[in-house]
């Protein structure tokens, strides 16, 4: 440590430090504990006819032994992998065939290792496999330590997730909240019909929407969502501390807690505290941090496709920081670093609030599907919500160094209810997450997440049915008056007031005045002030997500435009420029800016859940002598 970082404040030096700790991490990993190439096979020393065993475990956590026979050796299969085709038998591998879960199962001969069963195809009527060669996991696990030890050199700390190239609307329905993006593709591709095993996911506690919503999202990436439970606490304590070993169960933590999500396959080798597993990867993440966990195997299913392990995990007994093509990679005895979610539910006024706790991992890319996954999983342990429901959410995210994000809203109305209503009820809460850690700017650092809804039977929605003015005539420096006529559901038309006061100088003519929801009146404003979407620095990220959340569904907006005053330039608002100045920027050369139109708005908090617009025109001129009192 230099004597610059040496006198920066304690705040940074505790992030020095922790970026220090996670490079010593790497140091080692890059640096010891290797395995001997004397004890595993190169590629090019394997003839085919070569008689081997393998070693995985079909129920409990006892190994069990089967044999191996090398077909063939299939070189360059994708850039710099190679592939060992081999026949298995034993284990009742000829009825089952390859196993979903045997992803890692280490194939010895002559007391070396080859590799890790790793690949199969569909349908085979044979068990035979595709083993990655242990050399390449050794390889590529050993690349990876060393670009990321070099890495945290130059930037501290795993700082790897691609960012977004703009902030988005949260209400705009191809805002990236959910989708997979990145690194998140399983290498190794199809081989006439061969695939990576696809890993299953033990998922316990999660409500068949949510696992749907998980297999929507992973299984084009190999990953097998799957009901599940957790182990009986005697199977943890009998079995939880047991080692790992060569083909003993190796689980891959991506939720713990109430719920909990896990990948299950295989340990391949252990050296030292150093443990590799799977021969495929599991999400190409490169550098990572998942918890890495002892496992429990209850069966065997048996499948025309591809035959399945059913597992549970056990205890977490250290971290998997290594995902790269030919496999996976952990170390025995650091502590993952996770992000704790809590939920609080209600539904109906005399139900008991319940209260879940997890804790999910910090991957980028599956950070916001993680979380709908487990809020959806929450609502959906009542049973099926009402038909026509009024809920009340708050969700709070703590940031490292900067003040919460407290998202607080009423929702009402058809989208919420059926069987996309917790989409549309945590959607919002999906897609802060994702554009704080995914953002380009800087990384921002989530500490908790806290949820909680309250759900009541009943619409509590209605729509703008009418609106009317006080007088179609005001005069600059007066306060514009509407009246807006609103339809609840299943009720009588209510009236509500919004005054809007106009400047002094606010110019004369004819103008419009739109009565709105929320969405559009954030539609209008983004609109017309573009900076806000256009983010410079991680406040302007933190601005643009608050700006969204301000109001609730419940406010009633009433905006009437004001002329073009400015332009937006590298993200800024120049508000209020002469015409001589925006001439400037309208020239053919500069860069076209967006122009800057903020319009004047007010509003109104109503007992609904607002949804619709109006517009009605009025003029502004002066020494109208109208008076402005309500007509009756």
């Amino acid at each position: 440590m230099n004597r610059a970082s040496m006198s920066r404040p304690k705040a940074g030096l505790r992030r020095i430090a922790s970026a220090m700790t996670w490079m010593a991490v790497l140091a080692s990993a890059a640096l010891g504990g290797e395995p001997d190439p004397k004890t595993y096979w190169d590629v090019d020393e394997i003839r085919p006819g070569m008689k081997g065993k393998g070693q995985t475990v079909m129920v409990g956590t006892r190994l069990e032994e089967f044999g191996a026979e090398v077909l063939g050796v299939m070189k360059g299969v994708s850039p710099g992998r190679d592939m060992v085709l081999c026949r298995l038998d034993g284990c009742n591998l000829e009825h089952a065939g390859i196993i979903q879960g045997m992803s890692g199962s280490p194939i010895t001969i002559d007391g070396k290792l080859l590799g890790a069963v790793a690949y199969a195809w569909e349908f085979a009527k044979d068990p035979i496999a595709g083993v990655t060669p242990f050399q390449q996991m050794v390889q590529y696990v050993r690349s990876n330590d060393r670009r990321i030890a070099a890495e945290a050199e130059i930037r501290p700390g795993p700082a790897r997730a691609a960012g977004l190239d703009k902030l988005w609307r949260l209400d705009d329905p191809e805002a990236p909240g959910l989708a997979l993006t990145g690194p998140m593709t399983v290498s190794g591709g199809g081989l006439a019909g061969m695939r990576p095993i696809a890993t299953p996911l033990s998922a316990s506690g999660f409500s068949p929407r949510a696992l749907s919503l998980l297999g929507d999202r992973l299984q084009p990436i190999g990953l097998a969502p799957m009901a599940g439970g957790k182990a009986q606490d005697r199977v943890v304590e009998d079995e939880g501390d047991r080692p790992l070993v060569p083909g003993s169960p190796l689980s891959i933590g991506m939720v713990t807690g109430d719920f909990d999500l896990s990948g299950i396959g295989t340990v391949t080798h252990v050296e030292g505290d150093r443990v590799y597993g799977f021969g495929h990867p599991m999400f190409s993440l490169g550098a990572c941090q998942f918890p890495m966990m002892t496992g429990y195997i209850h069966t065997v299913y048996p499948r025309a496709s591809v035959s399945m392990k059913m597992g549970s995990p056990l205890k977490v007994v250290g971290v998997l920081d290594t995902d790269v093509s030919t496999g996976i990679a952990g170390r025995i005895g650091p502590k993952p670093d996770m992000i704790p979610l809590s939920v609080k539910v209600k539904t109906g006024n005399y139900a008991e609030t319940r209260t879940f706790k997890v804790q999910i991992v910090r991957e980028p890319n599956l950070l916001p599907t993680l979380v709908m996954a487990v809020l959806t999983s929450a609502v959906d342990t009542e049973g099926n919500l009402p038909d026509e429901l009024t809920a009340r959410i708050k969700a709070t995210i703590q940031l490292k160094g900067h003040d919460p994000i407290i998202l607080e809203d009423v929702l009402s109305g058809p989208r919420y209810s059926g069987a996309s209503g917790p989409s549309a009820m945590f959607g919002p809460v999906a897609a802060i997450v994702n554009m704080l850690v995914r953002n380009s700017m800087a990384p921002i650092r989530i500490e908790s997440i806290d949820c909680s809804v309250d759900i009541a039977a009943g619409r509590s929605a209605a729509v703008v049915d009418s609106v009317r003015l006080a007088s179609d005539r005001v005069e600059p420096g007066q306060t514009l008056k509407a009246f807006v006529t609103l339809k609840p559901y299943k009720g009588d038309r209510r009236t509500v007031e919004i005054d809007l006061p106009l400047p002094a100088d606010f110019p004369e003519g004819a103008h419009e005045a739109s009565v709105c929801d929320i969405t559009a009146s954030l539609r209008r404003r983004f609109r017309n002030e573009p900076q806000l979407l256009e983010i410079r620095d991680v406040e302007g990220v933190l601005r643009a997500v608050r700006t969204q959340i301000d109001l609730s569904r419940t406010t009633l907006s009433l905006h009437v435009a004001t002329p073009d005053r400015g332009v937006a330039v590298e993200g800024q608002a120049l508000p209020n420029l002469p015409g001589s100045a925006r001439a400037v920027f309208a020239t053919g050369r500069q860069t076209a800016e967006p122009s800057v139109r903020a319009d004047l708005i007010g509003s109104v908090d109503t007992p609904w859940v607002v949804e619709g617009s109006q517009t009605i025109k009025f003029t502004v001129a002066r020494d109208t002598g109208l008076s402005l009192a309500s007509p009756n």
